[in-house]
């Protein structure tokens, strides 16, 4: 055997040693220091729970509780189920672990509010609900927030639809053609970083209906980040890969659809991202123009009532459902586009 074949045959079971190192570490129990970290919600949650028991409710006087302690019992137990996976499961124990400290800042900043309101008296009701009230809005609602929400999913999702189907149009007709481009970039530059809010009134008198100017509004967020990104990055094609189609004989429509298209598709991701995250905001405006069902409808109308605890739970549901859809874009991202990390880390 030569120097050469045994330099590339030692480098190549070095390789493979490494790996196994690599594959071995990953597979190993939790350290006794990861199981600490990952105890801090427990006994965040169970000083929590000491501290909401032994002092008294005075404001208002007599008051009983009866969400929050089952919450600050229920949550830590959950948590200890996901624990004992992640004992053996790399992937969740990293979780928890990186997670730990949030968790526990969590529970603290929530006792410290169930503190300030319902033991003491500091924040005053009914501008400050405490924990137990804030947690008792849903399962004492269950029915308006279940009409409320499938409401407000139907109208984001006839807007990001309309958006999604707009913006791609636009941006592929203006990446790839200049007289195309030539008439919608004015458009594009003059409309879309106007805020949704701005678009209210004009929703209102263009749309017959409150429900499609809703639909007008989350349509446009969506529509100008993604047709200003997926154009930019049809047009930044790499012209070599173009040339070499056409040289092989390849149609107009083909070198599109098969090289310029797929080129452009991280881009796309993140103007996904961008428009999805401002059609949150456009949605809760759209909610306001007057229709009769929404969880932004509903944030102001137990905000007029006085009911902010409603508010409060609301605002809560909205970031739970936000985030989750979120998390599912970049799920659907990463499934998509194994070969290659965002730009956009989330």
């Amino acid at each position: 055997m030569s120097d050469e074949q045994q330099s590339i045959h030692g480098s190549t079971s070095e390789k493979a040693a490494h790996q196994h190192t690599r594959v071995v570490k990953q597979r190993r129990l939790t350290t006794p220091f990861e199981a600490l970290k990952m105890l801090l919600p427990i006994a965040a949650a169970v000083i929590s729970y000491g501290i909401t028991m032994s002092l008294p409710n005075v404001y208002p006087e007599g008051y009983e509780m009866s969400y929050w302690p089952a919450f600050l019992i229920i949550m830590p137990c959950i948590y200890a189920v996901f624990m004992v996976i992640a004992w053996f499961v790399p992937a969740i124990r990293n979780r928890l672990v990186n997670w730990s400290y949030l968790f526990a800042a969590v529970f603290f900043l929530l006792e410290l509010l169930d503190i300030l309101t319902l033991k003491t008296g500091y924040l005053l009701l009914p501008f400050a609900p405490s924990p137990d009230r804030i947690l008792m809005a849903i399962p004492n609602n269950v029915d308006q927030y279940i009409e409320n929400f499938c409401a407000s999913m139907l109208l984001l999702g006839e807007g990001v639809f309309w958006g999604l189907v707009s913006g791609f149009l636009t941006g592929l007709l203006m990446g790839w053609s200049k007289i195309a481009n030539y008439w919608f970039a004015p458009a594009l530059k003059v409309i879309g970083p106007v805020p949704s809010a701005a678009w209210l009134p004009i929703a209102v008198v263009l749309m017959p209906t409150a429900h499609l100017a809703g639909v007008l509004l989350i349509a446009v967020s969506i529509w100008f980040p993604l047709a200003l990104m997926m154009s930019s990055a049809i047009r930044s094609t790499d012209t070599r890969k173009i040339d070499a189609a056409r040289v092989m004989g390849a149609s107009e429509p083909y070198i599109l659809f098969h090289v310029a298209l797929p080129a452009a598709v991280p881009n796309i991701f993140d103007a996904l991202f961008m428009g999805l995250s401002s059609s949150f905001g456009a949605l809760i405006i759209s909610e306001q123009l007057g229709v009769k069902a929404g969880l932004g409808w509903y944030i102001n109308w137990a905000s007029s009532w006085g009911e902010y605890y409603k508010v409060f739970a609301t605002v809560g549901l909205f970031i739970i459902i936000f985030y989750a859809l979120i998390n599912i874009l970049f799920k659907v991202r990463d499934r998509v586009m194994k070969w290659q990390q965002s730009t956009v880390r989330w």
